[in-house]
């Protein structure tokens, strides 16, 4: 009799030694994106415009001369919409946008009309988006002055880039 004893005892003390259960938390990482830097921009501007008129960390550096105004604004990249309805007053698909490519950085092109102090006006936008920012370059001009300025803006259009990483490196900024 002690021995049935004896079973019911060893059975229920080794009930508590099953197989463990382990339980695993798992703990969500979340890398503080890296911004990079704002880049260098590349443009060479007529004599004429050599001298800022205006310069403001949200409006950018406006340049005036008699016959247009050059602008050249960095903004935070992620929203081409935003960026173009702050340039123009108009929407994306309002426009027709020239896009194309350059390594590692997209270069959207357009032109438009809009009605100024002393009647319409023509303007011509780039934006250089390297994925981290905007780098936006327009020109303004009364719309019968703007054929005669066409030869300086494809000029100034033309010489708009951002520094490569050498180039950087090499001036240190």
């Amino acid at each position: 009799m002690k021995k049935l004893w004896i079973i019911p005892l060893l059975a229920m003390l080794l009930a508590g030694c099953g197989k463990e259960t382990m339980l695993e938390t798992v703990t969500d990482v979340q890398d503080t994106p890296v911004v990079s830097a704002v880049r260098r921009i590349q443009l060479q501007l007529p004599a004429e415009l050599s001298a800022p008129a205006l310069q403001s960390e949200e409006e950018g550096t406006l340049y005036l001369c008699d016959d247009y105004s050059v602008t050249v604004q960095t903004m935070e990249a992620g929203d081409l919409q935003k960026t173009i309805r702050n340039t123009t007053g108009m929407n994306k698909d309002d426009l027709q946008i020239l896009q194309t490519r350059h390594g590692d950085t997209k270069r959207y092109q357009w032109t438009w009309t809009t009605a100024g102090e002393q009647g319409m006006q023509v303007g011509r936008a780039c934006v250089l988006d390297d994925g981290a920012y905007h780098y936006v370059l327009t020109a303004l001009a009364d719309e019968d002055k703007a054929g005669k300025v066409q030869p300086q803006w494809r000029e100034i259009f033309t010489s708009f880039s951002l520094a490569t990483e050498r180039e950087e490196m090499s001036t240190g900024s």
